[in-house]
């Protein structure tokens, strides 16, 4: 508050209630006997003011996209629950397969679906992409009897790579030990190319023995589905 002057002398004066009083000449007396322009900055004093501060936000950058550590998206597969994040199968991938998938920048990963990296993957790298698979199959193992999910992991994500005539043999050897994955593939709520690519696969790499087991499987399949030539 600016000083106050004494009618008197003109020094400042203090202000005690509704009265005011000089230190230097001891004038005194109520604050009515102020000259006017002295009573106008006690009223100005008196005016209460407001501070407003407004904050602006800068919302012309979208925010980065979330980041999952790789047990979160292994979460969601197992769960089959993408309400977070519906490329858990991709990010799984990404997460478990660093080496894969640093063959692309974020921005090429972030543009891809599950099966672009898988048949990506399957044309440098096949038995890593076999990997990949297995890995899908085996965290959602729980969900391939739902026809929804298989339908999604077999008949999309997985499709093209294991019918593609170059990944072929190596499924082929697999499932010539792995019996969890051929009742995976075999004995799902899906089954049309990927299986029929397989068992003719067989025949032509003169696995008759594999292909006799794998026919079982699917003739104990409880889903209705086409049949099959090979």
């Amino acid at each position: 508050m600016a000083a106050i002057r004494c009618p008197h002398c003109g020094s400042p004066v203090k202000i005690r209630g509704s009265r005011r009083e000089c230190g230097y000449c001891g004038d005194f007396g109520s604050i009515s006997s102020l000259h006017p322009s002295e009573k106008a900055k006690l009223m100005q004093a008196a005016t209460p003011s407001v501070q407003v501060t407004v904050t602006v936000t800068d919302t012309s950058e979208e925010e980065p996209p979330r980041r999952f550590s790789r047990a979160e998206p292994e979460d969601m597969v197992r769960r089959w629950d993408f309400d977070e994040n519906e490329w858990a199968c991709r990010d799984l991938l990404i997460a478990a397969f660093p080496q894969a998938a640093s063959r692309w920048s974020e921005e090429e990963l972030a543009e891809m679906h599950t099966m672009d990296l898988l048949v990506e993957t399957g044309r440098r790298d096949p038995q890593t992409a076999l990997e990949m698979a297995k890995l899908l199959l085996n965290t959602a193992e729980e969900h391939l009897q739902n026809e929804e999910a298989a339908n999604q992991l077999l008949g999309w994500d997985l499709y093209d790579l294991l019918a593609s005539d170059d990944m072929l043999p190596l499924p082929v050897e697999e499932l010539k030990w792995d019996d969890r994955l051929a009742r995976q593939l075999f004995q799902s709520a899906y089954v049309d190319r990927p299986q029929e690519a397989i068992l003719n696969a067989c025949g032509r790499l003169g696995e008759k023995e594999l292909q006799r087991k794998l026919l079982e499987l699917l003739d104990c399949n409880p889903f209705p589905h086409d049949t099959i030539g090979y």
